[in-house]
């Protein structure tokens, strides 16, 4: 790091701090590695924490094309073992928790654990349960073009759903500028792909350890998606925080790195 090599002529940017226990953090969509920074801080002192861009986004190569879920999760796993750290704790937030739960199953042998954060047990529509995007979200999306995406419109969806209470233009303006570093056709090539994604059937065969953390109030990811990761997953526990919409590792972060340190330490 800061480059490492996931596939010919494909580097990926990310931040390798710390030693002991890896901890490989996989940003949410329309984010880079830098939505971790308040986790890396603290908890490099005691862990080996590593973050990185997806491949088309922020400071990471970006081809011509490739931009699916399953270039994703191999990425994921190559840099897991680029970096020779397998078996490794695994944390993804929203769109990340999808490549999370994908890597887990996949390569088993690379995750040591793993921790969700605002994710759901499926990428789009309601299948008749409690989770995923909800329908405020889903009508306000679709009101807008996806084509014509705008930093107007990326400060709408911080304001209206990322946080339960106003986190400050400081905040809201290091989200709208993460939110930039996505170049458009990279975003929906790969949510295209993700469109079909359901993790019900595949939910038992993951055996690590797995923490959920979700806000009770997230308002984009149903708090009910969170509760059924936590219910159908082998091993998986739910922490619920009780102050925070989509974002709790900022809305209760000395709460999420307190949570994050424990669940490391015992995994």
């Amino acid at each position: 790091m800061p480059y490492i090599e996931v596939a010919k002529g494909v580097q990926l940017y990310g931040l390798d701090f710390g030693t002991g226990t890896p901890v490989v953090f996989t940003h949410a969509g329309l984010t880079t590695h830098k939505m971790w920074d308040h986790q890396t801080a603290a908890l490099a002192g005691r862990f080996r924490t590593v973050t990185y861009d997806w491949r088309g986004v922020g400071a990471s190569d970006k081809p011509r094309s490739g931009y699916t879920i399953d270039v994703l999760v191999a990425d994921l796993c190559t840099l897991i073992e680029r970096l020779e750290i397998g078996p490794a704790i695994l944390v993804g937030h929203g769109v990340g928790t999808h490549v999370t739960l994908l890597a887990a199953e996949a390569r088993p042998d690379l995750v040591r654990g793993m921790v969700l954060v605002s994710g759901a047990p499926w990428f789009a529509g309601d299948h008749g349960s409690e989770g995923g995007f909800s329908a405020e979200f889903t009508q306000w999306w679709r009101s807008q073009a996806s084509e014509t995406l705008s930093p107007q419109l990326y400060a709408a969806l911080c304001e209206r759903f990322m946080f339960l209470r106003d986190p400050g233009p400081a905040v809201a303006q290091a989200i709208l500028q993460m939110a930039l570093e996505t170049p458009l056709h990279v975003f929906n090539s790969y949510t295209a792909s993700m469109r079909e994604l359901d993790h019900r059937a595949r939910l038992g065969r993951i055996t690590c350890p797995t923490l959920v953390m979700h806000g009770r109030f997230d308002k984009k990811q149903r708090y009910g998606g969170g509760v059924y990761l936590a219910k159908h997953l082998v091993n998986g526990r739910l922490v619920t925080f009780e102050a925070s919409a989509h974002m709790p590792q900022l809305e209760e972060v000395d709460t999420f790195n307190r949570e994050l340190a424990t669940f490391i330490e015992a995994a």
